[in-house]
């Protein structure tokens, strides 16, 4: 299994903040720092990998489809927070509208199995485009970024690929940059900073 880059960093570099009521289903009494929501949130992360790892050896489970992503979510975040799974009930300043969520995420997966069928861009770029998509459309009040990064790598997996490397090692605060930066531009509708950053 891969080491998934966690990314983890203080809310000013890059993380979505979470509204008042997100922030209350937080399931951990202890944690009172940002270093221990990273503690807790990386164990219930890697403990979520292990369930996908599994899941990808089955060849009737679909890797990129709604049901895949929303217990994948639950599964790197249920120890922690309460929402672990369900999709954002708030508006925030970056993914579309909360009510847009669920058709979102149906046009997506509905492209990756036609650029699937047809070909239309090679397995890496697949894998980015629907990585770089799920950030975009921003589905969970948060975790986005990393439950996203799994499930490019599982579809990798699925389809004979290897996972990312998500950037040169140590992942630290320049390799967050370079891979937000990289984010950035594929909004902007290039992704190929994004393409050459995940195997960097």
């Amino acid at each position: 299994m891969a080491d998934l880059p966690l990314f983890q960093e203080p809310l000013d570099a890059g993380q979505t903040p979470l509204d008042p009521d997100e922030a209350r289903g937080l399931k951990l009494g202890w944690v009172a720092t940002r270093a221990d929501l990273n503690d807790a949130e990386g164990e219930n992360i890697l403990q979520g990998m292990r369930w996908a790892n599994t899941q990808v050896r089955k060849r009737d489970v679909v890797v990129h489809g709604e049901a895949f992503l929303r217990q994948l979510h639950e599964r790197m975040f249920n120890q922690v927070w309460e929402w672990a799974g369900r999709f954002r009930q708030t508006e925030r300043n970056i993914g579309v509208a909360p009510y847009q969520i669920a058709m979102q995420l149906r046009q997506l997966f509905d492209n990756v199995s036609a650029w699937q069928e047809f070909q239309t861009y090679s397995l890496d770029e697949q894998a980015v485009r629907l990585h770089h998509q799920l950030t975009f459309i921003h589905p969970f009040p948060n975790g986005n970024g990393r439950c996203s990064r799994v499930m490019a790598d599982m579809f990798l997996l699925r389809n004979g690929g290897k996972p990312f490397t998500w950037g040169p090692p140590p992942h630290g605060a320049q390799v967050r940059q370079d891979y937000l930066n990289a984010i950035r531009r594929a909004d902007a509708g290039d992704v190929s900073p994004l393409l050459a950053f995940v195997r960097s």
